[in-house]
């Protein structure tokens, strides 16, 4: 379990993060949603270890959160793959640099087949499309075998359907391996896709204003309730 309490982040005299508090279940997936510049990048910096400086207390497990001693994995809006090495080599990057897990080959050839990466292993980035990017960057990921699965934006530049279509190969991934994941976005729809709960902040600074529990979470039906409890949200958030 990953505990925040009170956090505020500053850059310089201007506050991005205020009062953050928030309890992330082992297990689960949380989307947070909010507008631009509300510091939801600013937090999975936190949360990497990127920033440093900041207010408040991080828990994982009963213990300070050190980002050093938990395995993250991290799938940024724009991949992070390293144009020099193949999707294989990058595949297996965060692995070799900081697991200490044992790796077996049936998970991941299950991972790989399960994201249909198999026959693009020995391609570059530059010869790839932006959802197989997308798709290489998750296997990175869960091949990492991460204590947490941090998500920013992972699927805003792709066009609605490939961004579908990653979404659901996700989710299966996910299904399995029950990554304790918090999922960035912008947009309200890929929140209730993705979220089994739903944290909706403020604009800047940021803090909570809404947390709900969304009952369809990973149902592929039910297309009208879906309509009905995003627009339930909107009504929360007051766009």
């Amino acid at each position: 379990m990953l505990s925040i309490e009170n956090l505020e982040v500053k850059y310089g005299n201007t506050v991005a993060l205020n009062d953050f508090s928030l309890t992330i279940k082992k297990g689960e997936i949380y989307s947070l949603i909010g507008p631009s510049g509300c510091g939801k990048s600013t937090l999975l910096k936190v949360l990497c270890g990127i920033i440093r400086n900041y207010s408040g207390q991080i828990a994982f497990n009963g213990k300070a959160f050190t980002p050093r001693e938990v395995s993250i994995g991290y799938v940024p809006q724009h991949y992070g793959l390293l144009e020099w090495k193949t999707v294989k080599e990058n595949i297996f990057l965060s692995y070799k640099l900081n697991s200490t897990k044992v790796l077996r080959e049936a998970e991941v050839s299950e991972i790989i087949n399960s994201l249909e990466i198999d026959d693009i292993q020995n391609r570059y980035p530059s010869q790839l499309s932006g959802g197989q990017k997308q798709r290489v960057a998750l296997a990175r990921a869960f091949i990492s075998q991460p204590d947490i699965l941090l998500m920013d934006e992972p699927f805003s530049s792709l066009d609605t359907f490939t961004s579908e279509a990653s979404q659901r190969l996700f989710l299966r991934l996910w299904e399995k391996y029950k990554v304790t994941t918090l999922f960035i976005t912008h947009n309200i729809h890929e929140a209730v896709s993705i979220g089994e709960h739903i944290i909706v902040m403020s604009k800047s600074p940021g803090r909570i204003i809404h947390q709900v529990e969304n009952p369809l979470f990973n149902v592929s039906e039910y297309q009208e309730e879906k309509l009905r409890f995003v627009a339930s949200i909107i009504n929360k958030i007051g766009y």
